[in-house]
């Protein structure tokens, strides 16, 4: 099918390019007038193919933009993916996208669904609301932060009938705070020129600069204390700098701009607490702190800051710890682009706690593990 084979390769034109996704974020989808196409949850889009899709029929899942769930989130959430389930044609073994009847909403052929660094410097800043309307106009709708899931799908639903009421058309262009960008177009060379404008607007007037980020692994009595204590867990951890890291080590206070995740995204691969080390910290004082974070969140943390030193990553295997690697540094990216956007928004405990306890991350996390 033609229309599957495009979806295939703009998936994986957008799914290679760490500056637009990373891991297994974003989803995409192609539809005609009777089923769609979505990316399984936790594949990553980067080298799909044919089986990282689920087709799902459209009139089933159009059932569940009409039927009222309740108010009990658990209970909700659980119905909702009863019914995703009850429309999938193939295959049975995979778990459609929780935002499949988002994608089957927008009225576009394809939906492409990223977390671009730039995109989210914006969205992930104080003033993403000001900027968006400033840059966009009436050529995009712009979200405030919403659970999602069925929650968001909701939203969705009446903000886009009031954009189609007022403009004649559904949006090409939708901006989630604290979240990402949907992009949807009848044709994939379209969905590239969105891509390419979105860009061109956010950067106008702006100086962009971020510092070296790639990283190199380094040494210190902190970080080897605590690979000592991991290692004693079976667990992995890795020590690395950069000149981008180097900036948010420096002192607690640059700390402090990423001390919380931006995103779901970072609380599925980083979790939602990281543990800042002041500098000297000694083998006893490491294994105190360690302990005494794992008391309070049930978990060790994957991230590890030590001041003046660099960035320590933890976790159970050498490919998990790579994904958190890469998760926090692009969590470092948006923080310091988002200056240009008033400073960093984080996700407020509310909706951290909400991501924490939502069975649809734990398997995201697992499928990601390959577990």
């Amino acid at each position: 099918m033609d229309g599957l084979h495009s979806l295939i390769e703009i998936s994986r034109f957008y799914g290679d390019n760490p500056a637009f996704v990373i891991a297994g974020g974003g989803n995409t989808s192609y539809k005609d007038s009777e089923k769609i196409w979505i990316k399984a949850s936790g594949i990553s889009l980067a080298g799909i193919g044919e089986d990282g899709f689920v087709c799902l029929s459209r009139k089933k899942l159009q059932l569940i933009e009409t039927r009222d769930y309740g108010e009990d989130p658990v209970q909700r959430e659980n119905e909702v993916k009863e019914d995703m389930h009850k429309a999938i044609i193939s295959p049975a073994n995979l778990r459609p996208s929780v935002e499949t009847s988002l994608h089957n909403l927008i009225g576009y052929a394809y939906v492409i669904h990223t977390h671009p660094t730039l995109v989210n410097a914006l969205l992930c800043a104080r003033d993403a609301g000001h900027e968006v309307e400033a840059r966009f106009g009436t050529e995009a709708l712009y979200v405030d932060y919403t659970d999602p899931g069925f929650i968001l799908f909701k939203d969705l639903q009446e903000q886009i009938g009031s954009y189609r009421r007022d403009h004649g058309k559904v949006p090409r262009i939708i901006f989630l705070q604290n979240h990402g960008v949907f992009v949807g177009a009848d044709h994939v060379d379209e969905i590239k020129r969105l891509y390419e404008e979105i860009e061109l607007r956010i950067k106008a007037g702006m100086r962009f600069h971020l510092p070296p980020s790639g990283p190199v692994d380094y040494r210190s009595d902190t970080a080897g204390a605590v690979n000592r204590h991991f290692s004693s867990r079976n667990l992995k951890s890795r020590s690395v700098r950069s000149a981008l890291i180097d900036h948010f080590c420096g002192s607690h206070t640059q700390f402090e701009k990423i001390s919380r995740p931006f995103t779901p995204d970072i609380i599925v691969y980083c979790k939602s607490n990281y543990l800042f080390l002041r500098k000297g910290t000694g083998a006893e004082g490491v294994g105190q702190a360690l302990e005494t974070f794992e008391k309070a969140f049930g978990h060790y943390p994957k991230v590890i800051v030590e001041e003046a030193g660099g960035l320590i990553v933890a976790e159970e295997s050498d490919r998990a710890l790579q994904t958190v690697l890469e998760v926090f540094l692009e969590l470092m990216k948006i923080s310091f682009l988002s200056d240009n956007f008033g400073g960093p928004h984080f996700m407020t405990p509310e909706q951290i706690h909400y991501i924490d306890n939502w069975e649809v991350e734990h398997y995201r996390r697992k499928v990601a593990k390959g577990l």
